[in-house]
């Protein structure tokens, strides 16, 4: 019963730790679409090349295997308001492995695609200055 009780603060833990590794700017490496993201506190800001921008705000369960990131769009392409992206996510240092599924779609993807993936986009990205 202890472990059941503790199970969400473990997850609430792990959970505030990456996102505090999260926190900053994020600058493009590669991937199958060029994207700058930017996550400060719970709220992120996702700025593609071809001009379209997403605000909104992210939730992390990083005990699932592997780690989960679900971020709601409240602002950006009139089609993905309100929509969830379900993604997951790896950090290793100073960089971060970012593959959501389209805003809205239920399924999250289950492992990282090639970046090259028409399937899902997998971007990595590395930390910029502030």
């Amino acid at each position: 019963m202890t472990a059941l009780l503790n199970a969400p603060d473990a997850r609430e833990s792990a959970a505030a730790r990456d996102r505090e590794r999260l926190q900053g700017a994020w600058h493009f490496v590669t991937g199958r679409r060029k994207v700058q993201l930017l996550i400060i506190g719970d709220q992120f800001t996702a700025r593609f090349n071809n001009g379209e921008v997403y605000v909104g705000t992210i939730d992390l369960d990083p005990t699932k295997k592997p780690k989960a990131m679900d971020m709601t769009v409240t602002d950006g392409p009139e089609r993905h308001k309100g929509q969830v992206a379900r993604c997951i996510y790896a950090l290793d240092g100073d960089h971060l492995v970012w593959c959501p599924n389209e805003p809205g779609a239920g399924d999250r993807p289950k492992a990282f695609p090639p970046t090259e993936s028409q399937q899902f986009l997998c971007v990595v990205f590395r930390r910029g200055p502030g």
